[in-house]
């Protein structure tokens, strides 16, 4: 009878440890699944010129060319985005959380006009070399508004992708993002086109002898 027992006890104790290793397999899991946030200084009652502080939490550890700025609601073109000093790269470190940035914000940019409403400062992983679920996962857009009222700061304001006052998340067209593919490309293409204007006062000197 004792040795029928025995094996039962076993079997139970076995069953419960997967149980428990169950729920820690959920513990686990379950943070990584949770949306990246934006803590933004300043998101009502701000005007044209006007510069914000922004860093994220919650990304995915260790990511890296999350393009991060201000931009029309749900952007899709390069053109949608701030390039004048309202768009920067970040990194996630080994908590998720990214460096703190400083943008400089414009009611109209590209065209653009956000009026009262309008634009967001929004974060995404560049898609082209990214999976498309990690890219999902790590993009995030905070609504902010202009108005002509006191250029006051206030708190901080953390939020997260549900609460950005849009129903879509950012959509991926083509390499995603492309502003910020714009900024390397542009920059690239500035320093030569700076050492040439170097060489051209030795080149004249030369010259004129």
């Amino acid at each position: 009878m004792v040795g029928s027992i025995h094996p039962r006890r076993l079997a139970a104790a076995a069953a419960a440890g997967i149980v428990c290793a169950a729920g820690v397999v959920f513990l686990d899991v379950s943070p990584a699944a949770a949306k990246p946030t934006l803590h933004v200084s300043k998101t009502t009652g701000l005007k044209n010129g006007d510069t914000i502080t922004v860093y994220g939490t919650g990304f995915t550890k260790n990511l890296e060319n999350i393009a991060l700025g201000q931009c029309v609601k749900n952007p899709s073109t390069s053109t949608d985005c701030n390039l004048s000093g309202g768009a920067e790269f970040v990194s996630s470190d080994g908590s998720g959380r990214t460096k703190t940035v400083t943008l400089k914000l414009a009611t109209t940019f590209s065209g653009h006009k956000c009026g009262t409403s309008g634009c967001v400062i929004a974060a995404q992983l560049l898609p082209s070399s990214n999976p498309d679920d990690v890219v999902e996962a790590n993009k995030v857009q905070v609504a902010i508004t202009f108005s002509s009222g006191s250029t006051s700061t206030t708190s901080p304001t953390a939020t997260t992708g549900s609460d950005t006052g849009s129903s879509d998340s950012l959509p991926k067209t083509g390499p995603g993002m492309e502003w910020a593919t714009m900024t390397l490309i542009g920059t690239a293409l500035l320093l030569p086109g700076l050492g040439l204007l170097a060489m051209l006062p030795a080149r004249r000197r030369r010259l004129g002898h």
